[in-house]
């Protein structure tokens, strides 16, 4: 077994790899696998009747073009063309849901992507239909949405008919206003686009508005960065949020190596005072920045994942699912295309490609992870969702952390000082499960950390 510093040490070493999406990849879980389409569809239903209380996502894989720090499921080349039959299939899948599991308590739906205002305002309405028919008016009680500054820019009608659905949070990435990055990134982008899609957001009656700002970036100066939030600010969003470039699975991830964590550390401290001093509140370590007193920032689905641990069900390609104690993925998460996804469900089963029944110590660390996404551990509720507390399973961790001023307690959580905000990656790696450790030190040995 690994001394406890070393294995911090080297999460700090591997901090583009170890974050909040755990595992470092899929692959690792292997071991955990569940074999034979029939047994696995036997299990979802298994495993989703022992939950009451579930968040839902659904996922748009459509997009104009993959930007290069893009990391997530989109269709290029014929797929792209697909919307009709990928709206055809989702249906369907939605459906087998339906018709398989009792009743359900939602806690918010996001739809993410990709673009999932890129297809028609019918469409989304089909979607949301489908939703209701098989989950309840709760399916659709709060709902997120995420649109391009060119699509918010250009089609208000869409804008406006997305919010006549009712939906009412919507997320916009401006991730950067410095023309050269976005020449980098394969991105479209003008203040001027970014003014006119805000415009059109408010016309539409949209009050919950956030943008996203990526930070992070190997040729992104401190000085761009605050430009870009400045900006951001005139803009004047409910809320704001900071994405870290995650460099995996990207066409940037060749740069990943020789960007410095202290300049990444830096420009998360540089926004986050000059957020909260213009009014947006988030706990020390947090991404998502609030100017709403009492309200968090983040979609009803993302809250209650983050804090409470909250299963969630995903449907769509490459959508990621977990229940309590199963973590799944559809087909598509590898390849990015759609002749899986479609072969299953015309066949009659759940579109699964890799699904997981996973120990306690795997299922503990994802929660964790997850959690780091606000800067804090709650207690109380991860006990009720492991079963055990934080000190029955990571005694050593959370004396290690302590002494060292990394993480202290407050009240029912167990938090970042501003000391451990700069570590996270390391922090984050130290409750990693045992095996999971051993593979991101075989990671980094090919990545030649």
């Amino acid at each position: 077994m690994r001394k406890i510093e070393e294995v911090f040490q080297r999460g700090l070493d591997m901090h583009h790899y170890a974050n909040t999406a755990y595992p470092i990849t899929p692959r690792s879980f292997q071991e955990y696998k569940i074999k034979g389409k029939d047994e696995v569809d036997r299990l979802v239903v298994e495993e989703w009747e022992k939950v009451n209380a579930l968040g839902l996502y659904v996922h748009i894989p459509f997009c104009m073009r993959r930007c290069k720090f893009c990391e997530y499921a989109v269709f290029t080349g014929d797929d792209a063309a697909q919307e009709e039959l990928y709206v055809k299939l989702l249906l369907q899948e939605i459906d087998k849901f339906g018709a398989a599991l009792s009743p359900k308590i939602i806690h918010g739906l996001d739809i993410g992507g990709g673009t999932p205002s890129a297809i028609s305002v019918s469409n989304l309405g089909r979607i949301m239909n489908g939703l209701v028919k098989n989950f309840g008016d709760d399916a659709v009680g709060d709902v997120s949405i995420e649109t391009t500054p060119r699509i918010a820019a250009k089609d208000s009608e869409k804008i406006k008919g997305i919010r006549e659905l009712g939906i009412d949070r919507i997320s916009m990435g401006v991730q950067t206003i410095n023309p050269k990055l976005l020449a980098e990134f394969e991105r479209h982008g003008s203040t001027r686009m970014y003014y006119n899609a805000k415009e059109n957001i408010r016309k539409a009656g949209f009050e919950r508005f956030n943008i996203d700002v990526m930070y992070g970036f190997l040729k992104q100066t401190d000085e761009s960065f605050m430009a870009t939030l400045e900006f951001v600010l005139q803009l004047n969003p409910e809320y704001v949020t900071l994405y870290r470039n995650r460099y995996k699975d990207t066409k940037l991830e060749h740069e990943a190596v020789d960007v410095d964590l202290v300049k990444v550390n830096r420009q998360y401290k540089m926004a986050y005072y000059f957020l909260t001093a213009a009014g947006y509140n988030a706990e020390l370590g947090k991404n998502t920045f609030s100017r709403v007193k009492g309200d968090v920032g983040t979609s009803a689905y993302l809250t209650k994942r983050v804090i409470e641990g909250m299963p969630y069900l995903g449907m769509g390609v490459a959508s990621q699912s977990y229940s309590h104690s199963s973590l799944y993925y559809n087909q598509g998460a590898a390849s990015k295309r759609l002749s899986g996804y479609k072969k299953w469900i015309e066949k009659g089963h759940f579109p699964i490609q890799d699904f997981y029944i996973l120990p306690e110590e795997e299922m503990a660390a994802k929660m964790i992870s997850v959690a780091f996404y606000f800067g804090y551990i709650h207690k109380t509720h991860f006990h009720n969702r492991i079963g055990k507390t934080l000190e029955e399973l990571y005694t050593d961790e959370m004396q290690f952390l302590i002494e060292n001023k990394l993480m202290e307690h407050q009240g029912d959580l167990f938090a970042f000082t501003q000391k451990g905000k700069n570590a996270i990656n390391g922090i984050t790696a130290l409750f990693y499960s045992k095996k999971e450790q051993e593979k991101m030190y075989t990671y980094a040995t090919k990545l030649g950390l």
